[in-house]
């Protein structure tokens, strides 16, 4: 069988090709390979009408997928015009969350499942989660900033008005709760002692209460009582914008907002000005409106804010694992014949 490796430099082809060949070791089967580099995160992913987050174009795309039957990518720009040209697909496996970079509308019309990797890096972000509240709350970032770049020996940093909690004595509130969300609330509350406060209308009683030492709650008392509120929830019509210039203002003064998840969730304009009001502690943002953000960005006149370049999910851990979840259900369905687990349009 043939397989065309789309990776980036992120899930490289070398870790693809690895994990592919290893579910597949006592197969019996044989493999030829193509491969094709492309540059994300180097270069910025892109979105369109038909495919979002995507690396590269479908065009250079074309000539490569002619032959194959098997597809391994994870940022790879997979429109119908790709779909069309590839008339011995079979599958197509990703090593990500959600299948944003395939038109899967196109598949389930030739019957090709897309197979994807849900929760692949949630370890990565959920202890990036936490790096940012401790970032935000004991300026690690800005006072680092400070003495690397600016050569200030911020000692006023310790004065009592600027410095932080620890975590402690603090109220964690979590606005979502699953892979991420748990494994924040795991590391918080057993590693640190946090108080965990959780709103997240789809958990069922029965998983609630294999929680016992975490409140349940409405949204509005996880923003009013939290002094970490850490954003785990998925992007809906339902989620859009839930963090709203009115619920900003039931926040406790000094709370702290992390968002690791999507932009949409916040109105940034009323974070920024929350934040530069000085009514709240601090952000730390790893998702943004414009990625990169624009040069007239509020974001840039703020100190109170940690701000990385959507780096939550990376760690080489992930790459692994989202290869790895790919290619095991790729093995299921060419090698035994079972449809995938994650399976995303079926059929």
């Amino acid at each position: 069988m043939k397989v065309l490796l789309l990776g980036d430099r992120f899930i490289t082809n070398e870790i693809w090709k690895e994990a592919f060949e290893k579910r597949f070791a006592d197969s019996g089967m044989t493999f030829e390979y193509a491969a094709h580099q492309l540059q994300w995160p180097v270069v910025p992913m892109e979105s369109n009408d038909e495919v979002a987050e995507y690396s590269g174009t479908d065009e250079e795309l074309l000539d490569l997928v002619k032959d194959a039957e098997i597809i391994l990518t994870h940022t790879g720009c997979i429109t119908k015009k790709v779909i069309d040209n590839a008339p011995n697909l079979k599958v197509i496996a990703l090593g990500r969350g959600g299948p944003v970079n395939v038109n899967t509308a196109a598949c389930t019309e030739r019957k090709i499942p897309v197979i994807y990797a849900p929760g692949r890096n949630s370890g990565a972000v959920a202890e990036f989660a936490v790096g940012l509240i401790m970032s935000v709350s004991r300026n690690i970032a800005y006072s680092h900033y400070c003495l690397r770049y600016q050569n200030q020996w911020r000692g006023d940093l310790y004065a009592n008005e600027h410095v932080g909690n620890e975590c402690s004595c603090g109220t964690l509130g979590l606005v979502g709760f699953g892979a991420i969300g748990s494994k924040v609330a795991k590391i918080m509350h057993n590693g640190f002692g946090s108080k965990v406060l959780i709103y997240d209308p789809y958990i069922p009683e029965a998983v609630r209460a294999q929680y016992p030492d975490y409140v349940f709650t409405d949204l509005d008392t996880v923003l009013s009582q939290s002094d970490y509120i850490s954003l785990h929830t998925k992007y809906t019509k339902e989620t859009a914008g839930m963090i709203s210039a009115e619920k900003i203002a039931l926040m406790k003064p000094g709370a702290i907002l992390i968002n690791t998840a999507r932009p949409q969730l916040v109105d940034y304009d009323a974070l920024y000005a929350a934040l530069k009001e000085g009514r709240l502690g601090g952000a730390g943002l790893d998702v943004f409106e414009d990625e990169p953000p624009k040069a007239t960005s509020k974001l840039y006149e703020l100190e109170n804010v940690t701000a990385t370049p959507h780096l939550g999910g990376a760690s080489k851990q992930a790459a692994i694992i989202g290869a790895t979840i790919a290619c095991d259900e790729v093995y299921g369905y060419i090698k035994e014949g079972r449809m995938p687990k994650f399976w995303f349009n079926k059929f």
